[in-house]
């Protein structure tokens, strides 16, 4: 039903109604003056944030589901009228178009190019540290350095290594992941220019579409044509919805639960900031309530030492009864999530998923976090359980990637055929199989990772 009501113009009604409803929530909790009124005042303005969650992601499924749909059934249709070689194909004609991840890979490359015209500054950036969360840089023109550093933050540091965790800093207060891949694309030559190539991809899809059209019979065209509009909104709204809700909406929640925590030390219920982050929903409503917060830091210890111990565990693959064994396929969970890919009876063999073609032979760096991103060098071929987009500037540095999880329409795919590198998704194991300094090879036509040595 909702693909029927929002399908064709969902694009449109997330830029023009749905994108400014949740950046008018974000300047909501920023513009709160926290420290005014009591205590009570500034719990229940916290607790509503459950309410504006859920607005939030009533939002999200809205403008996700529709084109998501599309694609399912454009490759459906491609497959049976045209043949299964189109699928593939299919893909590729959802590439090349502007959204935010896109806009990222170009502002670093834009900075990273003004910083490689003065070689001292190289230097200093490569230098730079973070002592306190914010580059520091020691050079001539570090002011300069800083104005645009700090631009580049207020655009893209409401973000976080952690996906959908309020409790994990943002690049604004945690600004090292963004200057390892500041330096990762300053190592890059002028060659890989990400204005060309997006530019290409751009022509490149435009080429496949009158190709696919042209092999589609002339009554179906107009179907293919609908199909595919409706479908080639899918890219912008996966990535662009990724940066404003699921990623600046929680940044800006976190800053106005931090808030509320100085609050709380100040009248000395909690010991830090961040202890804030270790009530639950119910203790805030009660000091909302008038209750005085009293017992809470025992609480606080104790819960901090579970979240701990709880970190290092390894989960379960799945939670729940699994499906029957002749089930028909779910396309959200094969081409989304990833699972599916049938399990190697050869050591030296990962299967997975083709996300994004091509074959390439690297040496592997494990990436269990955007905290190892400092790993990572020019040409390594990238593994790690999943990305989202805070990682994509990576792709910009790595020769090719593996993931654990994720489909050809993840985040992952989607990233790797725009960055054109080989991917292969969905292996479920890579993570726990493959070691750093690995020799691979990736192959992203077949969906196989082989381990050289």
């Amino acid at each position: 039903r909702i693909t029927g009501e929002l399908g064709m113009t969902v694009l449109n009604d997330w830029r023009e109604t749905f994108e400014p409803q949740v950046l008018a929530e974000c300047d909501e909790i920023l513009d709160h003056d926290y420290e005014s009124g009591s205590t009570a005042e500034a719990a229940a303005f916290v607790a509503g944030f459950e309410q504006r969650m859920e607005k939030l992601w009533d939002i999200h499924m809205r403008v996700n589901i529709p084109p998501m749909n599309a694609v399912f059934g454009l490759e459906d249709f491609l497959g049976e009228v045209v043949g299964e070689d189109a699928i593939d194909q299919a893909r590729l004609t959802l590439q090349g178009f502007d959204n935010k991840s896109v806009a990222l890979g170009h502002a670093l490359w834009e900075l990273s190019r003004w910083v490689r015209e003065d070689d001292s500054l190289v230097t200093a950036v490569k230098a730079a540290t973070t002592p306190d969360g914010t580059v520091t840089v020691e050079h001539a023109r570090s002011g300069e350095f800083n104005e645009r550093w700090q631009a580049f933050m207020d655009d893209f540091g409401w973000r976080s290594n952690r996906f959908i965790e309020i409790g994990f800093p943002t690049w604004r207060e945690d600004q090292s992941t963004a200057l390892t891949q500041l330096r990762g694309f300053m190592g890059k030559p002028d060659s890989d220019d990400p204005f060309i190539a997006h530019r290409a991809q751009a022509e490149e899809r435009d080429e496949l579409v009158a190709a696919l059209e042209a092999r589609v019979p002339e009554p179906a065209r107009g179907d293919f044509r609908a199909l595919l509009g409706m479908a080639q909104q899918y890219v912008p709204i996966a990535e662009d919805h990724n940066f404003t809700i699921d990623q600046k909406a929680h940044a800006v929640i976190r800053h106005g639960v931090q808030q509320f925590g100085k609050r709380l030390v100040a009248d000395g219920v909690i010991d830090g900031i961040e202890d804030v982050f270790f009530l639950t929903l119910d203790e805030i409503r009660g000091i909302a309530d008038g209750n005085d917060g009293a017992g809470m830091k025992p609480l606080v210890t104790e819960r901090r030492a579970l979240h701990t111990q709880q970190e290092a565990m390894e989960p379960p693959p799945f939670v729940g009864t699994p499906p029957p064994a002749d089930a028909p396929p779910d396309p959200l969970v094969t081409k989304f999530f990833g699972i599916g890919a049938p399990p190697s009876t050869d050591e030296k063999i990962i299967n997975g998923l083709a996300c994004s073609a091509g074959v390439y032979e690297g040496t592997a760096k494990v990436l269990m976090s955007l905290d190892e991103a400092d790993k990572l060098e020019h040409g390594d071929i990238m593994v790690c359980k999943a990305t989202m987009p805070a990682w994509t500037p990576l792709f910009g540095i790595a020769g090719a990637i593996v993931a654990d999880a994720g489909g050809p329409l993840s985040h992952c795919a989607i990233v790797a055929r725009e960055y054109k590198i080989p991917c292969v998704a969905g292996t479920q194991v890579a993570t726990a199989q493959i070691k750093d300094g690995m020799r691979l090879r990736v192959d992203g036509s077949a969906g196989t990772v082989e381990i050289l040595d």
